[in-house]
């Protein structure tokens, strides 16, 4: 195994894989999209929870939560693409307001959350109003969030790896919807 790869744990390579597949075709595997939020998400809530016992019980959750998911994608697009907009706004707004307090010193104490649940509320808005656009976004988000997130480089290296990867998600994505077309 390559030494840069030895500080990573299965979990955070995984993740990355599926951030990196988002990223790559997440408009057409919007069921990937919200799977992979759902277990992305299951295993930041369990990494914050008092000990579980063993580290597989937390990715056995967020594994399981994936599963459900993907499977709410698939039965109910339009709900389940609600229900991504919802939570990968919420997401990318908390992390993006905890990215800033870095470098700019600002931080919306007690608002963190107001804020989270705004952001929430306009991708919901978006996923409901653009549902296409939706898509090809809020994958490209997700995966971005992932992959740096997972990466541990630190804030203000996460922040530039976060946007590199956004812009090259929506362009490789557009490109493939272009080429559909």
């Amino acid at each position: 195994m390559p030494q840069f790869l030895a500080s990573y744990t299965a979990t955070d390579l995984f993740v990355i894989a599926l951030g990196l597949a988002l990223l790559a075709g997440g408009r057409k595997l919007y069921w990937l999209a919200l799977g992979a939020i759902g277990f992305f998400g299951a295993i930041w809530f369990a990494r914050h929870l008092p000990d579980l016992g063993a580290p597989s019980l937390g990715l056995g959750i967020g594994f399981l939560i994936g599963v459900l998911g993907a499977g709410l994608a698939i039965l109910a697009q339009r709900m389940a693409i609600g229900l991504g907009g919802f939570v990968i706004g919420g997401a990318v707004v908390y992390w993006s307001a905890a990215w800033l307090t870095v470098p700019t010193g600002w931080h919306p104490g007690p608002w963190m959350w107001a804020i989270a649940i705004g952001g929430a509320m306009l991708g919901t808005l978006f996923a409901a109003v653009m549902f296409e656009a939706a898509l090809l976004a809020l994958t490209s988000l997700c995966g971005a969030l992932m992959v740096a997130k997972a990466s541990h480089l630190g804030p203000p290296h996460e922040s530039w790896l976060f946007l590199i990867l956004l812009c090259a998600g929506v362009i490789t994505q557009s490109g493939r919807e272009r080429q559909q077309d």
